[in-house]
């Protein structure tokens, strides 16, 4: 449990130190994620007065969905909602909360609020407050996740629906970690880490029924976010950012951070080199409370 806790403080110190890069990051991939998802949701069904929990909100990726005309490539019929309703975003990151609170003055989202706040204890709202809760790439990183879930369950209006995602292919993932290996053998680094039955939907739909949520009225879907860099070199800038690389690089000498680039176009495949797209598949949970 001891290293549990240390490793979700590292975690989170880390989304702290670098949330400004994470939106520009991984913001486009995480985008489509969530279109994928919210495209599951009763979204016609929504007024002024419905209300939405955008969990472990990062800097408001989702809200944005909801909130604001979709970037490009992203269509969603009923997105954004209008009229708008009340959104209110959750993080343990304040600097991500920073980066919401940002993007609500900027976007002028008169109807969200954004709370510091863990994803996993939702003590501070009231059962049965929200129309939907949204988690986009967060249940696997709460120390308890079926506590978690139970409290997604608790908060929820009935009828109202749950959208949880977690990843099942991470090919950016992948890379990284051929790279690590290459510069550093058995050196233990596990860049963008995350226990292996997580990338199954038999482990989220346990974690969720453990939780809650009735097995009747569940749907799982796959979707590919793909990462997409534009070419071979924007993939190298992009996984070489600090977001990625801050926890990687410690201790490592001039030399070793001198190869990273090479590296990282050595684990490359040449379809990747040609497009800049690496590989990410997706599990989308659905389920709606009785």
């Amino acid at each position: 449990m001891a290293t549990q806790s240390s490793s979700n403080d590292s975690k989170r110190q880390h989304f702290q130190l670098h949330a400004s890069a994470y939106e520009k990051s991984a913001g486009a991939t995480s985008s489509r994620l969530a279109a994928a998802a919210l495209a599951r949701l009763p979204l016609s069904s929504y007024t002024s007065s419905s209300h939405i929990l955008d969990s472990a909100a990062g800097p408001g990726i989702v809200t944005k969905l909801l909130l604001s005309p979709s970037p490009s490539g992203v269509s969603v019929p009923g997105l954004p909602i209008s009229p708008a309703p009340r959104v209110t975003g959750i993080d343990i990151a304040p600097a991500m909360i920073d980066s919401f609170m940002a993007n609500k003055a900027a976007l002028g989202w008169t109807t969200a609020d954004a709370l510091v706040q863990d994803s996993g204890d939702l003590s501070r709202f009231r059962d049965a407050e929200f129309d939907a809760v949204v988690m986009n790439l967060g249940i696997f990183a709460l120390p308890d996740p079926v506590s978690g879930a139970a409290e997604m369950y608790r908060v929820l209006k009935p009828g109202g629906h749950v959208v949880v995602t977690t990843w099942k292919v991470r090919r950016a993932a992948e890379v990284l970690q051929g790279a690590v290996d290459a510069i550093r053998q058995n050196s233990g680094l596990k860049p963008m880490a995350m226990p292996v039955e997580w990338t199954t939907k038999e482990k989220l739909v346990r974690v969720m029924g453990e939780g809650g949520f009735s097995i009747g009225q569940v749907e799982v879907l796959e979707t590919s976010p793909n990462w997409e860099c534009g070419s071979e070199e924007e993939v190298v800038r992009a996984l070489s950012s600090p977001m990625w690389t801050a926890r990687i690089w410690e201790g490592w000498t001039t030399e070793e951070i001198g190869r990273w680039g090479d590296e990282i176009r050595n684990q490359l495949r040449d379809q990747e080199k040609q497009t800049g797209t690496l590989e990410m598949s997706a599990w989308i949970y659905v389920a709606r409370k009785a």
